[in-house]
């Protein structure tokens, strides 16, 4: 597998500790670990206690269960805790898609939302939002682009670089298409909780469907990135 370069990255590379005044980092302001600590009662002793052996594969019983209180439907079994981004990325495009399928990829994007794919030899449409429409998207034109070969939907709300929430309403469009269609419906909800109101913004608010939502937990210097899966029940069955 040959992959581009990550553009982002080289230009951090070059820039970020370098540049007296950086202006284009997503991450929050950095505190020291005694700052983080302060924040919960007890966090002190029940960090300087913790184990630091091998834990399960899928992630800690106990962080799988805390991610479960951001969501009403996910149970510890259907999260899957990465150590970054790009690791959960290439994971979940490995194990859900194979070369000759189509997929649809909301953009502008994190860039290995399509490099990653294309590596794999799968056919990518750019499912563009225009900045004359305030960044959102034509659910239009996704009727249109749809193929024989579609497999996946790449979604990213709140999204990144414009900041476009999509409407409960057209979020539950693209839910249904997707069902309709067979199709994978990968949200990157990366920036969650950074809207106003988070409350109806993940797609694993939704029973049903072929859903995947990626997002993440950022203190500087201590990232977490999980995979909240859930596929229909009856499909799991037929994949064991």
């Amino acid at each position: 597998m040959q992959l581009p370069p990550f553009k982002l990255e080289r230009y951090f590379a070059k820039y970020e500790f370098t540049t007296q005044y950086l202006l284009c980092s997503s991450d929050c302001e950095s505190m020291t670990v005694a700052e983080l600590l302060a924040l919960e009662p007890d966090a002190a002793e029940k960090f300087k206690s913790h184990w630091l052996g091998y834990t399960e594969s899928q992630g800690s019983p106990s962080l799988r269960q805390a991610i479960c209180g951001l969501y009403e439907t996910m149970q510890p079994e259907d999260i899957l805790v990465h150590a970054g981004a790009e690791e959960a990325i290439f994971l979940f495009m490995h194990a859900a898609l194979k070369a000759g399928d189509h997929i649809i990829v909301h953009s502008p994007c994190y860039q290995s939302l399509t490099d990653v794919v294309r590596a794999i030899g799968c056919e990518v449409s750019l499912w563009i939002a225009h900045e004359e429409n305030r960044w959102a998207l034509d659910l239009g034109e996704l009727r249109q682009m749809i193929r024989p070969n579609t497999k996946a939907i790449i979604l990213n709300t709140p999204h990144n670089p414009t900041g476009y929430l999509m409407s409960p309403a057209d979020f539950e469009f693209v839910h249904r298409f997707a069902r309709e269609n067979d199709l994978l419906l990968f949200s990157d909800e990366v920036y969650r909780e950074s809207e106003y109101d988070p409350a109806n913004s993940s797609a694993c608010r939704l029973r049903s469907g072929r859903l995947c939502c990626f997002t993440r937990c950022d203190i500087e210097d201590v990232w977490s990135r999980w995979i909240a899966d859930r596929m229909d029940r009856d499909e799991e069955q037929k994949n064991l």
